[in-house]
């Protein structure tokens, strides 16, 4: 997990991170070590993580409304660690969801189309 320490040590370029609102980088790498975990516990060691699908969905949730509410409601750093929780807990879930229906006939029928 990361703590205040390591979020104030982040840089991004050269330019420091805005710490008022969870940070996408934080949120996303979280949200990895989740899933690789939970992978690791259920020995479903024949998937890995699908980055590309995870930056997109972090992209669509970091360009929702919903996203610019919650970080504007950041006041502290604890608010900061509790809404980015809430956030990865979204992306895990949404992730998952989405991985457990690659399999589905339905989804591989539709994908083949596009």
């Amino acid at each position: 997990m990361y703590t205040a320490l390591h979020r104030c040590a982040v840089y991004k370029g050269m330019e420091r991170i805005n710490y008022k609102r969870p940070h996408r980088a934080v949120i996303r790498c979280k949200a990895k070590m989740h899933l690789l975990q939970a992978s690791e516990h259920s020995f479903e060691w024949s998937e890995s993580v699908d980055d590309t699908l995870l930056k997109e969905l972090s992209a669509v949730l970091f360009q929702s409304s919903r996203y610019q509410a919650l970080f504007q409601q950041c006041q502290s750093m604890q608010d900061i660690s509790h809404t980015e929780d809430e956030l990865v807990h979204e992306l895990v879930a949404t992730y998952q969801q989405i991985s457990s229906r690659r399999h589905d006939p339905v989804v591989q029928s539709l994908n083949a189309l596009l």
